[in-house]
């Protein structure tokens, strides 16, 4: 047993690609073991910008001896009607140096087929990866270039091959390149060439050529490095994971160079200062103890020994260029101001044939006043003037910058603080794309529970018109295709309702939208609703909720959210009782006696003779005010201990009472009964959906 190691060499490798690609060359490697049967241990993986490696470890350095069985011609074809084998059957066997003797017989779903079993040697591993693994290289990219008349396609061209089973070379040949033991270290090493020896030295043999092959490593290495650097200021590193793993992906060798900037430009938003820095110079910003940005910023070299100094002041002229022309643009968008900027919004469309920007404006005006009316504690006058400036600056000079778009609502809210709104309204125009925000120092993200209630209701009621708009344009998600993402929005909106235990009904809400559009259509209304509905089921199988309880749930409950999720949970907890099983059985008999049947109204009393049903009768017109009631309050877990008290009732009418009588007017009155004891339990949930223990059930996919 020994280790087996790939590496590709590659020119530089977009970052973005590196992960994915590495994981991919290891599955495929992976695959070529498993499939010939080659025995082998666990996988390592190494990545650079220049390299993508694969170690598995205790490889069988030969295919051990196996029998195989190869399949011939049919039955009929193979023998005549003497039973004499045919020339098929003859010449299946010679090819594979056997006699007809040797035939076996097989019933297979397409009839009888012969077949022969045939031992096979010992291969060597080298040997089969030589000749199958050049094959699985192809791997996959969303961009890959060709660079040789050979026509392989590759993210970058592949510069150099080395394949190793233990100390032996295996030399395989891809991309017009053969697999040696050589690597290359550093490009800026005075020798970057470096000699392989076995796979056990890779790492410490590309390290003293100042490349950190592992990935994880390479992370370590960096953060470490980060927080030094940052410590020489007094602060500590601004929380950036997403630059920290661009970084990782973009040196082999990080080297920090600490930079500054003028303190003028700590007045620009915070969004805007470490926007600048990680996307035009991928630096890392720097904050104080406190949180607060000072002027500093880390950037990370993949030059080992150069001039750190003259490093240093290149990024830091480049950087106040760029912070320069932030500061220009913010003070631009201030000192017009976001309400001058209503009347541009006129000028630029939304959605095609959905209206302009001003008219979603009107809408999300219009939808939160809805909203409003239906929550208690809300700030009207608040809620209506974040509604109206909640798209303007998408009109801003700095939004308007390619790379600052990701800051819309961010700077809204600033300009809107800066401009003398109140803290409220500027809070909730800078939320209002929740969760997709910009959080400013080392703070975490605010969670859907941290909303002021003007913000959540902002941000349910653009989410709210994107998908209604989107849907009545055309725009709806099918398969994997969601480009609007649709669906990440709907269950947003689940979760702000839920978080703030609203109890919102997301159908009258869709249908209210759908209104304030210049045109309407019923069939689009319908697939809306359906979407919605949907994204309530994924919604509480988020919740680790079982499958059968959220059939039986949102088949009553789905319009409300919060509702749903109240009883889900407390139809869980009510599953571990003893007298579940027998409860769910009762109504799952209930429910298949009236199938199929339409409400016919009350039973007449004076019918109801047998003491069982007028037992029964009593007790679900004693109960049912009380169930109204505490299904109002969302008191579920009590609404079921109220309903288990029909339980004996319902058995017993079951065991004494004949509800299929032979009398018309009897079985119909007794049919009344039961729809009316079954329109209680409805009221909370549908049970006769629930599967109960034991009985297989098939999983439920929520798109």
């Amino acid at each position: 047993m020994k280790p087996l190691l790939l590496e590709l060499g590659c020119e530089e490798l977009p970052p973005t690609v590196i992960p994915e690609a590495t994981i991919e060359l290891a599955t495929r490697m992976l695959k070529v073991l498993d499939n010939e049967g080659i025995p082998h241990g666990g996988t390592r993986y190494f990545c650079t910008p220049r390299r993508l490696a694969i170690r598995v470890d205790d490889v069988a350095t030969e295919r051990p001896p196996r029998e195989v069985e190869i399949i011939g011609p049919p039955r009929h074809a193979a023998f005549d009607a003497f039973g004499q084998p045919t020339s098929a059957a003859i010449g299946f066997v010679k090819t594979h140096n056997r006699n007809p003797a040797d035939l076996l017989i097989r019933q297979t779903e397409k009839g009888e087929y012969v077949y022969l079993r045939l031992e096979k040697p010992p291969i060597r591993t080298a040997e089969i990866l030589r000749k199958v693994l050049p094959q699985q290289l192809h791997l996959q990219f969303a961009r890959p270039m060709r660079w040789q008349e050979e026509g392989t396609y590759f993210a970058r061209p592949i510069r150099w091959l080395l394949c190793l089973l233990g100390e032996e070379v295996v030399p395989i040949e891809f991309a017009g390149l053969i697999a040696n033991n050589l690597t290359f270290g550093h490009r800026n090493c005075v020798s970057s060439r470096c000699v392989i020896h076995t796979p056990d030295e890779y790492e410490t043999v590309l390290a003293e050529h100042l490349v950190i092959a592992s990935p994880q490593s390479r992370r370590r290495t960096l953060i470490a490095a980060l927080n030094v650097t940052a410590e020489q200021v007094g602060g500590k590193l601004y929380h950036d994971p997403s630059l920290v793993e661009e970084t990782v992906n973009t040196v082999e060798w990080p080297v920090p160079v600490l930079g500054q900037f003028d303190n003028s430009y700590l007045q620009l938003p915070p969004a805007v200062l470490v926007t600048t820095l990680r996307r035009h110079q991928r630096c890392f910003a720097v904050v104080s103890t406190g949180g607060r940005l000072i002027p500093f910023f880390i950037a990370v070299s993949n030059t080992p020994n150069c001039n750190r100094r003259q490093v240093k002041v290149w990024y830091e002229k480049a950087v106040d260029s760029r912070l320069r022309d932030a500061q220009f643009f913010v003070e631009a968008d201030l000192n017009l101001g976001l309400e001058p900027l209503l009347e541009q919004e006129k000028r630029v469309i939304w959605l095609e044939g959905m209206g302009t920007l001003f008219d979603k404006t009107q809408r999300i005006r219009q939808l939160c006043s809805y909203l409003a009316q239906q929550v208690p504690a809300v700030d009207v006058q608040v809620l209506d003037r974040a509604a109206l400036l909640c798209k303007a600056d998408l009109l801003t000079q700095v939004v308007r910058e390619k790379e600052f778009a990701s800051l819309q609502g961010e700077m809204g809210g600033f300009y809107a603080k800066m401009l003398g709104e109140p803290a409220e309204v500027s809070t909730a125009i800078s939320m209002q794309y929740w969760p997709e925000h910009f959080t400013a120092g080392i703070e975490k993200p605010k969670t859907a529970s941290d909303l002021a209630p003007e913000a959540r209701l902002l941000a349910i009621a653009d989410k709210t018109d994107n998908i209604v708009g989107s849907f009545l344009a055309g725009f709806v998600p099918s398969g994997s295709e969601d480009p609007l993402g649709l669906r990440r929005q709907g269950i947003d909106i689940l979760r702000l309702i839920q978080s703030g235990n609203m109890f919102l009904n997301v159908e009258a809400l869709a249908n209210f939208a759908s209104g304030l559009f210049p045109r309407s259509d019923h069939v689009v209304m319908l697939r809306i609703l359906d979407f919605f509905r949907e994204r309530v089921l994924a919604f509480l199988a988020e919740a680790n909720i079982e499958h059968d309880i959220v059939e039986a749930v949102t088949s009553v409950h789905w319009q409300t959210p919060t509702a749903a999720l109240a009883c889900a949970r407390a139809l869980n907890q009510f599953r571990t009782r003893p007298e579940f099983e027998r409860l769910i059985i009762g109504q799952k008999r209930v429910a298949n006696i009236l199938k199929g049947m339409q409400d016919t109204g009350l039973p007449e009393e004076h019918l109801l003779t047998e003491p069982a049903e007028v037992a029964l009768w009593q007790q679900a017109l004693r109960i049912r005010p009380e169930v109204d009631r505490l299904v109002d309050a969302c008191a579920y877990s009590a609404t079921f201990d109220l309903l288990l008290e029909l339980r004996p009732a319902i058995d017993k009418l079951f065991d004494e009472v004949l509800v299929m009588s032979d009398d018309l007017r009897t079985r119909e009155n007794r049919l009344r009964l039961l729809q009316y004891v079954r329109a209680i339990f409805m009221k909370v949930a549908d049970l006769s959906r629930i599967v109960i223990q034991n009985t297989p059930t098939k999983p439920r996919t929520c798109n």
